[in-house]
Formats: structure tokens, sequence, C-alpha cells
């Protein structure tokens, strides 16, 4: 090889690194031209002469491995802790969102991808050429940019696959020239680079909004772990203070649990009673504790069982009174969902509102509670990273039932003596199920008087002027729950990158200045109204399931689809969830616009689609043509020299095209001999070219220029006979 094309080659496999290295750098910087890009640039440059040198040394081997070594250490040196590690992996696979850029995390990440990118890359374009790896290695910060869900410039990807294909030409060129006969493996090689290439230039084109292959990705990276089995990325606590949620959703995606429910509910973790102005957040009342005998008496709040248990009081002889009427033929429905954890240890169970029953046969826990605000938690500090445990439930859709049927049109005291009065009926006359039944709701309502006495909370007189506008002439609970979740669906918008201005971050800015927030901002506004509107209500922290694609039961619990909303106790129905949030997503999966992933762009989806059948179509093409152009170079390119060189290209391709086809080796032949070959099978002297080559060669006196002519007319008879004999033997 010339030196020119050896630099030539060099400088194009720097230039392929510097892009690979300036595009990761740009997914943690947001800049192209940076510091760090331009140390890449010295440092591929360093790493590939480095290489060049020692490649030519008898212990260069020894050499790299020192250096391989010393690389590795860097990080040991710029991050020197396990909790800095678990910073870095999770800016690392973040893109920088989840925790924020530092010199140390840059430098390392820099320093460690251009080793890699320069190494690797050298090995397959200098050592081995393989164009599906070179593709493969080129591909790696693209995907890093996917799995952060970063736009790159397409500057980026551009220059990567015309680089990529260059390097491609360039080698194919040297293998013709080294008369290399193709094989099965070169072929496949070839598919692949022109897959990568189409890939990189499909990059180029805008991204729909949902990201069809980061699914893949997440499955790879949420399982990851450093520091031991018990050490991972996310856990699930208990809080002093709300703020889990909001910590969750602006951090990296990561699958959490797996639910097989065909009734997807809304999951709580930890409920919050006062709002703290000083904090700007909600903390517990009282301290945590559960009854470990709730399996007990939860499955009896079902209303079907009610309307069973006073059906039976008035058959007894019980007085009819015309609330309790309407509680004939109230059907409920159960459900279950089976939980399994993904790599996350948590301290809680995902309880559904309606929680009846909780299967651990997997967890090797003694017990499990439950508190009066339906929070379930286990004597373990931590479930395993991998529980699984089924949760049984009653479903919500019950409410609607209930309200339709008037149970709801009235108020707390009136419902108060209806059950307190079924319930002594039914103690007079030993009818025991049924007075422990209604004594169960009764018990509900009673916690729920307390619970509003317990969080009485004093709000701003604009809240309480927006409270009492709101429910002015509505006389029950769920009208008044309902008006106020109704308030918040026009006007407001969900705003995950929202920051308040400075020392605004307060509800009453929320709700009359911006407007604008995230789950956690709606549920309080909605808590604090519906509290100045006399309704008992609590701050949730949880999550909400996104269902599965073609699988209604499969549905995936992110940390990002962690949700904040507030439960309202309704006279007549318990507690329900009030979504006031517009764009959360909901139990049944589908995410809104607002929350950042969108439905997906069709007219990008079908643009994309073209693009890449007409680039796949032009490689194809391009496939099938590359002999013929190859070809019709060589030729251009004979045309162009001296007649003795043109006339010793003529008799090394006319070698080269013979062996090919026929599989024998011509190199040791002497011009005589490949002539006596060549006429035994194409039937054609190669006398006008192999005389003005040994008049060349051996003489050392240059061909004239009808010899050249005659030598090149000979060649040309020759390459169509041989083409020829293909064809017949095809």
């Amino acid at each position: 090889m010339s030196k020119s094309s050896k630099y030539g080659e060099l400088f194009l496999l720097w230039a392929l690194c510097t892009v690979c290295t300036s595009a990761t750098a740009y997914i943690y910087l947001s800049t192209v031209i940076n510091l760090y890009s331009v140390i890449g640039a010295v440092m591929s440059a360093v790493i590939i002469l480095f290489i060049e040198f020692v490649r030519k040394k008898k212990f260069g081997g020894v050499l790299y491995v020192a250096v391989l070594i010393c690389v590795s250490l860097v990080p040991r040196f710029t991050i020197t802790s396990w909790s800095e590690m678990s910073q870095f992996v999770l800016w690392f696979f973040s893109g920088s969102e989840a925790v924020e850029t530092t010199t140390d995390f840059i430098f390392t990440l820099t320093v460690m991808m251009c080793f890699c990118f320069t190494s690797a890359a050298y090995y397959f374009t200098k050592v081995i050429y393989r164009s599906s790896i070179m593709t493969l290695i080129t591909l790696i910060p693209f995907a890093l940019a996917v799995k952060t869900v970063t736009a790159l410039p397409y500057a980026y990807p551009a220059i990567a696959a015309a680089l990529n294909i260059i390097f491609f030409v360039f080698n194919a060129r040297k293998s013709l020239l080294e008369n290399a006969k193709p094989s099965g493996k070169s072929t496949f090689t070839v598919y692949a680079d022109f897959t990568g290439a189409v890939i990189l230039l499909a990059l180029l084109l805008p991204k729909p909004s949902v990201t069809p292959y980061y699914d893949k990705f997440e499955e790879m990276t949420n399982r990851f772990q450093i520091g031991g089995s018990n050490e991972t990325m996310y856990s699930g606590e208990y809080k002093d203070v709300s703020g889990n949620t909001d910590e969750l959703r602006r951090g990296e995606s990561v699958l959490i649990y797996i639910a097989s429910t065909s009734d997807p509910v809304y999951m709580k973790t930890q409920v919050f009673d006062i709002y703290d102005y000083e904090q700007g957040g909600w903390v517990e009342a009282d301290k945590m504790t559960g009854n470990k005998k709730w399996q007990d008496s939860a499955p009896l709040l079902n209303y079907e069982k009610l309307s069973e248990a006073i059906n039976s009081l008035y058959e007894n002889g019980m007085e009819q009174t015309e609330y309790l009427q309407k509680l004939s033929d109230v059907t409920e429905k159960e459900s279950y969902a089976l939980i399994y954890t993904q790599n996350y240890p948590a301290a809680y169970i995902l309880a559904p509102l309606r929680a009846t029953e909780l299967s651990l046969s997997s967890i090797n826990a003694s017990y499990s509670a439950r508190t009066d605000d339906g929070e379930i938690f286990t004597n373990l500090r931590h479930l395993p990273a991998d529980a699984g445990y089924t949760v049984r439930y009653y479903t919500e859709d019950v409410f609607d039932r209930l309200v339709s049927k008037g149970l709801c049109d009235t108020n707390s005291d009136d419902y108060d003596m209806e059950l307190y009065w079924a319930w002594i009926y039914a103690m007079s006359e030993d009818m025991e199920e049924e007075a422990e039944i209604i004594d169960a709701f009764f018990d509900q309502h009673s916690y729920a008087e307390e619970y509003a006495e317990k969080t009485v909370t004093e709000v701003s007189p604009e809240i309480q002027s927006l409270a009492d506008e709101l429910t002015e002439g509505l006389d029950y609970d769920y009208q008044k729950a309902e008006a106020i979740e109704q308030y918040f669906h026009s006007g407001f918008r969900y705003d995950l990158n929202y920051e308040p201005p400075e020392d605004s971050d307060t509800p009453e800015y929320f709700l009359f200045n911006s407007k604008t927030g995230i789950c956690s901002d709606f549920a309080t506004a909605y808590t604090l109204l519906a509290r100045a509107a006399g309704l008992t209500v609590r701050y949730v922290e949880g999550f909400v399931m996104q269902q599965a694609k073609n699988n209604a039961e499969l549905h995936y619990i992110y940390t990002d689809t962690a949700h904040a909303y507030p439960e309202v106790y309704i006279t007549g129905a318990g507690w329900q969830i009030y979504e006031p949030t517009p764009a959360s997503i909901t139990p049944s999966g589908n995410r809104s616009e607002n929350d950042g992933n969108g439905e997906f762009d069709a007219l990008a989806g079908l643009f994309t689609a073209i693009i890449a059948v007409v680039v796949i179509g032009f490689f194809i093409l391009m496939f099938f043509l590359a002999p013929k152009l190859a070809e019709l170079l060589f030729r251009v390119r004979v045309s162009l020299s001296d007649s003795g060189k043109a006339v010793i290209l003529l008799y090394n391709r006319h070698s080269a095209n013979m062996e090919h086809k026929f599989g024998e080796s011509c190199k040791a032949l002497t011009p005589e001999q490949l002539g006596f070959y060549t006429e035994s099978k194409t039937a054609l002297s190669l006398e006008p070219l192999t005389k003005p080559f040994i008049k060349t060669c051996y003489g050392g006196i240059a061909p004239e220029k009808d010899e050249k002519k005659t030598a090149f007319d000979c060649y040309k008879a020759q390459y169509k006979a041989i083409k020829k004999i293909k064809k017949r033997k095809d």
C-alpha cells in the first residue's frame, strides 16, 4: 500500500472516531463544539499513532495492555465512591437529565469511550476489516442517543454513514487489487454494512414522539446493578415529606413492576395528611401503624354484601327506610393483580384502593399490615428486588351504580344514623354476620369523620373563595368533588419541565397564575380546594399502569408512571379516587401529549418507511451493479495509464478474473502457461496481451500505442468470453 493510501486510511479512521466521540459528548453537553470533543479528537489521533507504533515492536502487545489497564483505572481516580458511581450510572443512562453533568463524569466518559471506539475501530479496519462490526461500533453513540431520548444533529449520522461507506469502498477496491476471492462471509458483511448504513441514514429523519425501539433498551438497562445484589439504581422507600413522585418522574424511565390484571387500577404507596407551607410539601399526621388482621375486615367492605345484609334485616322484620331500600340489588366485582417486581426493592406493597387480600407465598415475610389510610407493608424493611405477590381487590366501577341509585344523595349525619340503627337491630336479633358487615362500613365512616377533624387545613382567602365558588349550590359530596375535578380540566396545562419563578412554588401561584405544573401540583391544589369545600380528602402517592401492546391483561409500571392524586371520602360510597391532572397517565396506559409521549406520528413513520425502502433498494441495486461499475472504473483507469502500466494492469486483471471464475490459482503461471490455460477455457488466444506484457516486464521496453490497444481489445474479448461461460454454467 502506498504512503498516501495508508495515511488516507488513518485519517478516515480518525475522522470516524472523532465523530463518534463528539456525538457522545453532545448527548450530555448539547453542544457540537466543546472542550471534550476536542479532547476526544486529540486522544483518537494519539491512540491511532500509538497503536501504529506498538504493532511494529516485539513487545507491542505488552505496551498496549499496560495502557489499557491505565485507562480502566481512570474511573477509580475520578469517581471515588459507590454512591458517586451510582450517580454516574444514572447520569449516563438518563443523558444527564436525572443527574447534573460534572467535570469528573464527562471526562471519565470521554476517556473510556474514546479509547474503546478507537481501539475497536482500528482493529476492525487496519488488522481485520469487518464492515458489519464497524457499523455496530458506529451505532453505539446513536443507540445511546435513543436510550436517553436525545435528538442528535443530523450531521452526525450523515457523516458517520458516509465514512462507513467510504471504508467499505476503500476495502472493496483493495480486495480487488489483491485478487481476493469473495466468499459467503464477505457477502454477509456486505449486507450487514448496507443494513447499518440504512439505519444510520434513518436517524437523519425527525423522530416520532414515541420511539418504537425504546422499550428494548429499557429492558437492557433496568436490571443494571452495582455494588452487590441489594444495591440498585432505584428502591421504594417511605418518605417523611411528599415528593417521591416528582423524583421518579423526573429521573430515568426504568421498568420496576410488571402487573397482570384485567382491571388496571391506581396503585397506592403512601398517604400524606398535612400540607406544610414552609416545606412546600405534604407530611404524615401520625406515625405509620397498621392492622395485621386487615384481611379479615377488608373483604366486608363490599356493597353487595351490605345489600344482602340489609335485605336479611328487612326479612327479619326491621322497619324499612327509604335510604337503605336503595341498596337492593347492588352488585360488586372482585379482581386481582399479579405483581412481578423488576429489580426494585421496596418497603411497600402496591395497594389498590379497595384491596381485600394479599398473597406473599414467594416472599419470606411473617406478616402484612394495612394502615387506616390503605397503605400495605410487611415486617421486612425491603421486599426482595425480584418479589412477586398477588393482590385481590374490589373494582371501583361500583361507584357509578351507587350514585345512580341515589345512595350518595345524603349527608354524613343521616348516613351515620342509618348504619347505626341497622347495626343496633342486627345485634339485638343476634344476626352476627350482618352486624359484622354493617359494622365494617360504620367504622369506615367513623374513621373518615375523625380524619376530617384531624386534618383540618387553613387555606388562603383566595383558595377558600375559589372553593366556595366552585361548589356553590351543590349539596352532596360527590357533586362537589366532581365540580372541583372538572375545574382543572380546562385552562390548566401539565408540563414536567416547568419551573415556577423563584419563591413562587406555591399552590396559590399554581391556581391563579401559572396554571402549569405536574401531578403533585394538581393533587395538592385539589386537596386544598376540596378541604376548603368541606370534603374529607387525602393526598396520595403511588403508580398507575401502562398497558402492553396486544395484551389487554399485561401492564407495565415504570418509574415515570409514578403519580400523585387525591382520594375523597364520599358519603354513601366510601373512599374514591379523583383525577385533577388533565395529562396524567391513566390506569389503561394511555400517555397524553403533555406527558411527553404523544401519539405516534403516522406521517413521520410513513416518511421513514419510504426513505428506508428507497435506501435499501438503492443499496441492493448497487450491490448487483458493483461488479459492472468496478469493471468500468478499471477500464477508465487503463485508458488513462501509459502503455506499459496499462498492459501490466490488463494482464493482472485477466489473471484475477480467471482465478475467480475457475477457482485455480494463476499467480504461479508463466505468461505462456496462462495463455494455454486461458485458450483451453475460452477458445481465444491470449497472445495479443501476453506478448506486450513480456516485452514490458522482461525486456523493459514500453509497448507502442497500437500494442496497448490490441492488448486492451484482447482483454475485453476474454472478459466477455469468461462472462458467457459463467452464464452457461449458471
